[in-house]
C-alpha cells in the first residue's frame, strides 16, 4: 500500500490522490492511514465492510452458518498454494506446509504459511498486529467507513465506534443491513451498482472540491431519495 500511494504521488505530484477499500482491503487501508497519520499523503479514504478486529473476526467466522464462508475461503486459498508447492519444496522458516495444505479454515492456511511469511509468532499474533481497529485514531486523513450491523465476515463487534466518533476526521455509517458488500438497491437490483457506489463518490467529490468542515456543501449528503437505499437506512449511526 505504502509503495503504491509513494509511486503514484511520485508520478503524479500535483494530483490528489484518494483511496478505497473493501473488506480486508479496507482494514490494510484503515490500518495504513493510522500508520502514517498526519504524513499520509492521499487526500481522502473510503472503508466499506471494514473487519477492523482480525480476532474477533476469525472468531466470529469459525461459528455457525459463517463456517461455509470459512471453509470456502480456505478451499480457495489450498487450491493457490497447492499450484506453487514447488516454491516451497527447500524452504525453512518454520513453514507447516502439511497443515496450509489440508487447511479447513482459514485460520489453519495463516497458521501454517501466512503468519510465517510475515513473521509472526502464531496466527492470532498476526491478526493482533495486523488489525485497524487500533490504528483509527491516529488518521488524519478524511475517512468515510460504511458497514452493516449484519455482516458475518465484518462483525459489527468488531468496530472500534467510540475512537471513529472521537475522530474529527471518521465517519462512521453502519446500516442495519447489506451482509458483506450486499448493498443493493433500486430498480436493478440485486443486478444493479450497490447503493454505496454514489455514496462513496459524492464523498469524494465533497472533498476534492476542498470545503471545510464549516463550510456545508449540499451535494454530499446521505439522502434515501438520491440513492435510494431502500430499507438499509432505516437507521444510520454518524
Amino acid at each position: 500500500m505504502r509503495e503504491v500511494v509513494r509511486h503514484v504521488s511520485t508520478r503524479y505530484p500535483k494530483a490528489n490522490i484518494y483511496a478505497v477499500g473493501w473488506s480486508l482491503g479496507a482494514n490494510i487501508l484503515v490500518r495504513y492511514l493510522g500508520e502514517e497519520s498526519h504524513r499520509c499523503p492521499l487526500s481522502g479514504a473510503v472503508s466499506l465492510c471494514n473487519p477492523f478486529n482480525l480476532i474477533t473476526a476469525d472468531e466470529d467466522f469459525r461459528k455457525g452458518f459463517n463456517n461455509i464462508y470459512n471453509k470456502a475461503l480456505a478451499k480457495g486459498l489450498r487450491s493457490i498454494f497447492k499450484r506453487h508447492l514447488l516454491l516451497f519444496e527447500d524452504m525453512g522458516g518454520g513453514y507447516n506446509i502439511p497443515l496450509a495444505v489440508n487447511a479447513k479454515t482459514v485460520k489453519d492456511f495463516d497458521e501454517g504459511l501466512t503468519r510465517v511469511s510475515f513473521g509472526f509468532k502464531t496466527a492470532d499474533d498476526y491478526y493482533s498486529h495486523s488489525s485497524s481497529s487500533d490504528s483509527i485514531r491516529n488518521v488524519c486523513t478524511p475517512l468515510l467507513c460504511i458497514q452493516a450491523a449484519n455482516d458475518p465476515i465484518a462483525p459489527s463487534r468488531g468496530i472500534p465506534p467510540d475512537d471513529i466518533k472521537e475522530n474529527p476526521n471518521c465517519v462512521l455509517v453502519v446500516t442495519p443491513q447489506g451482509g458483506h458488500l450486499g448493498w443493493v438497491a433500486g430498480a436493478e437490483t440485486p443486478l444493479g451498482a450497490p447503493w454505496t457506489d454514489p455514496l462513496v463518490v459524492d464523498f469524494l467529490e465533497h472533498l476534492r472540491k476542498g470545503r471545510q468542515p464549516e463550510d456545508p456543501d449540499p451535494s454530499f449528503n446521505i439522502d434515501e431519495s438520491e440513492h435510494n437505499p431502500s430499507e438499509n437506512l432505516e437507521s444510520l449511526e454518524v
